[in-house]
Order: C-alpha cells, then sequence, then structure tokens
C-alpha cells in the first residue's frame, strides 16, 4: 500500500483549532437565539421537555447523517487509494515489459542482413508463380481476341466483355512488372506492346457498340431493353476497374495507359446529345415554309417531351441503376437543352434584322412556356415528376429588371426639378417611340397596327407594374427593416413616374396617330391609360401615406381620450414633428399635385382619427367631463390644435390659395368643440342645427355621442336634444364629414 500519511505542520494545526473553536461558539450563539425565541413567552415553559426531546431527536438524526457522510467519504477514499496501487502495479509491468523487449529485438537486428537472400528468392518465387498462373492466359491471347470479335459481331458483349477484360489483365501484370524493374528495357516494352496491341482495337470496337446502344436509348427501352441493360451493366464494371486502378496508382504509382476509361461520363454525354437531337430534329419546317413554323415545332415539343417522359417513367427506371437518378437527370436534361433551343430563338443577337420574332411568334412562345408545366406537358399526373427544382424556361422581362433594382434598394435618380424618378418612363417611351420609327418607314397601315397593339401592350404593362408595386409595398411592410432606406424615396419616384406618363401618351398620340385623330375613340384611348397611371401615381402616395400613419399610430389612436385630455402628451406636435421630417427628407423629391394630394388625404385621416373617439367612442376611452370648466378646457385645447394643424398643412403642401385645389377642413374639430363648451343648454339645439345643415352626413347617433360626451345631460335628454336639432333636416352621405367616416369605419 502507498503511504499517504502526511506529517501537518504547527501552523496548520492550529489555524485549525481556531476555526473549530469559532464554529462552535457561533452555534452556541445560534442555539441561544433559538432557545430564546422559543421560551419568549412564559406559557412556552411547559413545552420544555417537549422541545428537549424535540432537540435531542433532532440532534440524533443529525448525528446520524453526518456519520454516514463521513463514511461514505472514507470509502471512497479507501476506493480510489486502492485504483491508484493498482495502476502503480501497472505502470510498473509495463516498463519492465518494454525493458524485455527491447532487449530482445537488439538481438533481431543482425537477422535482416542474414535473411537478404531468402528475401529475394521469396520475391524471385512469387513473381514465377504469378506468371504460370496468367500463362494459359498469355498463351490463349490470340485465341481470345478472336472470340472476342466473333462475340461482338453476334452482339453478345458481355462474353466480349470477358474475354477483354482478360486480355487486358494479363497485359497490365506485365507491364506492371516491367515498372517494377529498376533497369527498365525499351525492347520488353515494345515486345510487350506489340503482343498486345489488339487489346486497343477491342476495346474502342467495345466502347463504340455500347455507344451505339446508349445513344439509342428510346428505342432499345421500347424494343430490347435487355440491349441497353447489357450496355450499362458493361459501363458499370469499367468504372469498377477504374476506380480499382486509380486507388493501385496511389500506393504503387502505376496506372495502365488507357485508364481511367470514364465511360460513364461519356454515357451520360450521349444522354445529353440525344436528347438534344431529339429536340433540335423536330423542327420540320421554316419561316419561309411554314407561316406557324414555330407553332408547330413547339408542338411537337410538347408530345415529344409526354412520350418521351412517359418511357422514361416506366420502362429506364428499370433498365438504369438507381444511382443514376435517371428520372430526374432526363428532367435536368430536357428542360436545359429545351431553354437554351428557347434562348436560341429568341436571341436577337443571333437573328438578322429582317428575321426578328414576330408578335404571334413571341406569343406563341410565351404561351408554350406557360403551359409548359401544366397537365398537357410536364406536370401530367402520370409522369409524377418533381418540377419544383426547375428554372424558369425563359428569361425575366424588362419589368423584373426594375423590380430587382427597387429591391436591391438602389438609389433613384433626382431631376433636374429636384423630384425623384427611376429610367421607367424613359425606358417605356424610348421602345414605344423606336417601335413606331420604324413601323412608319413602313406605312402609315403598319403605324395604325403597331399603336393598337402598343395599346393593349401598355394597359398590359400597367397591370404588371400594379401587381409588382403592390408586391413591393407588402414586402416591406412585412418588414420595416428591410428597405427601410430607399423604401419611401422609391414610391416617391413611381409616383412621379406615373405622373408623367399620361402626358408622354398624349405626345405620342400628338406624333404618331394622325389618321382619324377627331374621332372620340381613338382619342380616349390614351386618356384611359393615363388616367390610370394618374391613378397609379395615388396608389403610391396613399402607400407612403400608409407608412406615414403606421409611425403615428400610436398617438392617433390616443387622440380625444383621456390621455390626451390636459395637454400633458403632446399627441399633437408628434404627429405635426412625424410628418415634418417625412415633408424635409423624401417628399421634397415629390411632384406638387402629388404632394397636395397626399397631405389632403393625410388630413382627413387625422380628422378620421379625432372624430372616431368623439362620435364613435369605446367605453373603455370615452371622455365624460365632469363640470363646464373642463368642457371649455377641451374645447379650447380642440381649437388650438386644429388651428395648428390647419397652418402646418398649408405651409407643406407648397401651393397657394389659387392653385390649392382642396382646403383643409381641420375647422371641423372647432365646431364640434363650440358644441362641448356651450354653457346654455337651450342654446345647444341651434348650434347642433347649425353643425348638422354644414355636415348632412352628421347622422342621430353622432349627435347623441356628442352631446353625452358633456357629462351634463343623460341619455334620453340628449336623444331629445338631437331630435329637436335633427327635425325636418334628412341625413345624407355626402361632404368632406361623409369621406371621413369611411376613413373612420376601416380603423382599427
Amino acid at each position: 500500500m502507498i503511504d499517504l500519511g502526511v506529517m501537518s505542520s504547527p501552523s496548520t494545526t492550529s489555524s485549525e483549532s481556531h476555526l473549530l473553536d469559532d464554529m462552535r461558539r457561533e452555534a452556541e450563539m445560534n442555539a441561544l437565539k433559538i432557545i430564546q425565541a422559543k421560551l419568549e413567552k412564559p406559557e412556552n415553559l411547559e413545552k420544555l421537555d417537549q422541545l428537549k426531546t424535540a432537540a435531542a431527536q433532532r440532534k440524533r438524526t443529525l448525528d446520524e447523517q453526518l456519520r454516514t457522510a463521513v463514511q461514505s467519504q472514507l470509502e471512497s477514499i479507501k476506493t480510489g487509494i486502492e485504483q491508484l496501487q493498482i495502476s502503480l502495479d501497472n505502470m510498473k509491468a509495463v516498463d519492465r515489459y518494454m525493458k524485455d523487449t527491447d532487449e530482445k529485438l537488439q538481438k533481431v537486428v543482425p537477422l535482416q542482413s542474414k535473411l537478404e537472400d531468402l528475401r529475394a528468392e521469396a520475391n524471385t518465387y512469387r513473381q514465377l508463380s504469378l506468371a504460370r498462373a496468367n500463362l494459359d492466359y498469355i498463351i490463349n491471347t490470340p485465341e481470345n481476341v478472336r472470340k472476342a470479335d466473333e462475340f461482338m459481331s453476334s452482339e453478345k458483349l458481355l462474353h466480349a466483355h470477358n474475354l477483354i477484360m482478360d486480355i487486358e489483365n494479363s497485359r497490365n501484370y506485365l507491364l506492371f512488372e516491367l515498372y517494377k524493374v529498376q533497369e527498365k528495357d525499351n525492347d520488353d516494352m515494345q515486345l510487350l506492346t506489340s503482343y498486345f496491341q489488339d487489346v486497343d482495337r477491342l476495346v474502342s470496337q467495345l466502347k463504340s457498340l455500347i455507344s451505339l446502344r446508349i445513344s439509342r436509348w428510346y428505342d432499345c427501352a421500347i424494343s430490347c431493353p435487355e440491349k441497353l441493360v447489357t450496355a450499362l451493366r458493361i459501363i458499370e464494371r469499367e468504372e469498377q476497374v477504374d476506380r480499382f486502378w486509380i486507388e493501385k496508382k496511389e500506393t504503387t504509382g502505376f496506372i495502365p495507359p488507357d485508364r481511367p476509361r470514364q465511360w460513364k461520363k461519356n454515357c451520360f454525354e450521349l444522354l445529353r446529345k440525344s436528347v438534344k437531337d431529339r429536340i433540335e430534329g423536330n423542327q420540320l419546317d421554316t419561316r419561309e415554309e411554314h407561316k406557324y413554323w414555330l407553332t408547330r415545332h413547339l408542338e411537337m415539343c410538347r408530345r415529344i417531351f409526354l412520350q418521351d417522359f412517359q418511357i422514361i417513367t416506366k420502362s429506364c427506371t428499370r433498365c438504369f441503376p438507381k444511382h443514376y437518378d435517371i428520372v430526374n437527370r432526363f428532367l435536368d436534361y430536357y428542360h436545359t437543352l429545351l431553354k437554351e433551343h428557347l434562348t436560341e430563338i429568341c436571341d436577337p443577337k443571333r437573328r438578322t434584322e429582317n428575321d426578328t420574332l414576330t408578335i404571334p411568334e413571341v406569343y406563341t412562345i410565351v404561351t408554350f412556356a406557360r403551359e409548359y408545366k401544366g397537365i398537357e406537358c410536364l406536370g401530367n399526373p402520370d409522369l409524377k415528376l418533381d418540377l419544383s427544382q426547375l428554372s424558369p424556361l425563359l428569361e425575366k422581362d424588362m419589368l423584373a429588371t426594375v423590380t430587382n433594382d427597387w429591391y436591391a434598394c438602389k438609389e433613384v435618380e433626382l431631376t433636374q426639378e429636384h423630384y425623384y424618378s427611376t429610367t421607367m418612363p424613359r425606358m417605356l417611351i424610348n421602345m414605344i417611340i423606336e417601335t413606331l420609327d420604324m413601323a412608319k418607314n413602313m406605312s402609315d397601315d403598319v403605324v395604325e397596327q403597331i399603336l393598337s397593339i402598343i395599346i393593349i401592350k401598355t394597359q398590359e404593362f400597367h397591370e404588371h407594374y400594379v401587381r409588382e408595386l403592390n408586391d413591393y409595398s407588402r414586402k416591406y411592410f412585412l418588414d420595416r427593416s428591410k428597405f427601410k432606406e430607399h423604401f419611401t424615396k422609391q414610391m416617391v419616384a413611381n409616383a412621379n413616374n406615373c405622373e408623367s406618363l399620361p402626358l408622354l401618351m398624349l405626345l405620342i398620340r400628338d406624333k404618331y396617330d394622325k389618321i382619324d385623330i377627331d374621332q372620340d375613340f381613338k382619342t380616349d384611348r390614351y386618356k384611359e391609360i393615363g388616367k390610370k397611371f394618374e391613378h397609379t401615381a395615388e396608389v403610391c402616395c396613399d402607400i407612403i401615406l400608409r407608412e406615414i400613419e403606421l409611425d403615428c399610430t400610436k398617438y392617433l389612436k390616443l387622440l380625444l381620450t383621456r390621455e390626451w385630455f390636459g395637454g400633458q402628451n403632446q399627441f399633437c406636435g408628434i404627429l405635426i414633428e412625424t410628418t415634418r421630417d417625412y415633408w424635409d427628407t423624401e417628399l421634397t423629391g415629390l411632384k406638387k399635385p402629388l404632394l397636395q394630394y397626399l397631405f389632403y388625404t393625410w388630413h382627413k385621416h387625422i380628422l378620421a382619427y379625432y372624430l372616431k373617439n368623439l362620435l364613435k367612442p369605446q367605453s373603455s376611452q370615452q371622455i365624460k367631463f365632469q363640470n363646464p370648466q373642463e368642457r371649455r378646457a377641451c374645447a379650447e385645447q380642440m381649437k388650438l390644435e386644429a388651428q395648428k394643424l390647419q397652418r402646418e398643412f398649408i405651409q407643406w403642401d407648397g401651393s397657394s390659395e389659387q392653385d390649392r385645389k382642396e382646403e383643409y377642413h381641420f375647422n371641423m374639430l372647432e365646431h364640434f368643440a363650440e358644441i362641448l363648451q356651450q354653457t346654455d343648454l337651450d342654446s345647444i339645439v341651434l348650434d347642433v342645427a347649425t353643425l348638422a345643415k354644414k355636415y348632412p352626413s352628421l347622422n342621430m347617433e353622432f349627435v347623441i355621442n356628442v352631446l353625452l360626451m358633456r357629462g351634463d345631460l343623460t341619455k334620453s335628454e340628449a336623444k331629445e336634444k338631437a331630435d329637436a336639432a335633427l327635425a325636418n333636416m334628412p341625413r345624407i352621405n355626402q361632404g368632406i364629414l361623409s369621406e371621413i367616416l369611411e376613413i373612420m369605419d376601416k380603423l382599427n
């Protein structure tokens, strides 16, 4: 046993003794405190015996637990000491064995030189035995070559491949033996090469036969699948031999001259080429030969795809090895090669000026691309193809490029008038003008036909543009941090773009549409498109307005509530400062007519939030005044904020009184404030009647809610005064209040 005992120094023993004394004194003090607390009252002395018994029982329990813990620790220490002793014994034994082994190895070293001759003899014997084993193959090589030729002539490729492999193995063995010889003899190498010269010819002939079957995979899969399976089996054998020699080269450095052959790679290349031939080979006509050459060609492609994949999914899956994933491989080949073929047809660089695609041909291609994954082609449910990984058959058009610019958060342009803009209007109009100039060189009739097509395509472009615009804004509002720095500028630029397009469309009309230009239906075509773009410009402003409203929603919802009342929380001031922040930055690049529309719409939204808590208050947020002083204070606050908002909005829209199309109606808040602060209950009916005359859509419910907000009328009294004020005064939904109420109904 290892003696782990150590002598403790006097200082260590002394410190431990002091520590035990401190712990003992602390325990005694704690015990005194506990006894003092339990015997604080005289009647507790009667329980002294019970307390002693309980304390003794607790002490015995603690002693037992302590004894158990100490015993457990001692057992663990004992076990640890035993394990240490075992480890020490093992280490001594290992050391002893290593010394014995070293002594024995010293005696073995001289044997190496003594056994050198034996090693050489053993190597010679091994070579001779291998040569004897291959002697039959070497002698029978001419006969095997003849048989292999016969087998290939009768298309028994598996038998032929077996013989070729035997011949090749014999040749490779001899090449390897020559490779190991330090002093190589060129005569031996030439003799060996000459003797096995038929190997390369046989391999090349076999490869040609297999390649022919792979190239005709479609016919083989239908009529003679066993031929296709045989070719694939030989390819897999060749792949195994390739892998063997690649690994052999890593260990020995030797590899036969014709390895690796990579027949599997060649197989895939042949399959791809056959698919390309099937796609391009079914173009039976040219444009000069048939008017609908492209329609016929694409229809043939559709039929071939459907027929081919029926064979691929049913027959080829049983012929090709599973790890080839042949269905998805063919799907990739057909899709990629068709895409390249269509790109070649559509690419203007590959076509002469007189050979450009016509409108019907473009429509044919687009229609085919749209129906390509439908049930009439690859989407046929019987095929069960996974089309999710296929890329688009056609490249995206110009509008998609513009959309990518938006998503890339590119900076917008700044015009000479300091308005934000993008290249979209210029690109669109330039394309139209270039097309019409080309048509003008032909005849006026062609110009008229092109104009009709341009009108239709411009309308389609507008619909697509609006969809992309809404999609862009939807993505932004899902995650506002994504395009935060550029979104508002992009919306401003697109609003300006749409505002400028109506004038550009009229310029095109005046310049090119000169045939019966006074006819109403032709004039209206351009104005109709212009109105659509004007509406889209307003949609862009509404999107900007939604962004501003989101920033202010928290404060808008608290207008005319208890939190708002008293002026301690400057909600109106926050609304003004937030709006001014947009006005000072992004909105400086918005054209004035759109700026007026935006601020006029924004002022109606603000009034809708004010009036929501006034005309349709929720019970939890409704203000009910306790005295005339509160009513007067609220009315004054409403008037002050109305005047402040009116003043700021007039400044922001940048228009004069003559140019301003619409007036702001913040004074509506002042009119309602007059009813709240009216002290004469008899005169209040007249005030309500005056207000109802000014705003015809103010109905009975709204009036009652306003009167109840005063806090000095019961519901029946409020209804009585509302009846008196609205008597003989029909209510109709028109005017500014009606517009605000529509907005108010949409608020959350």
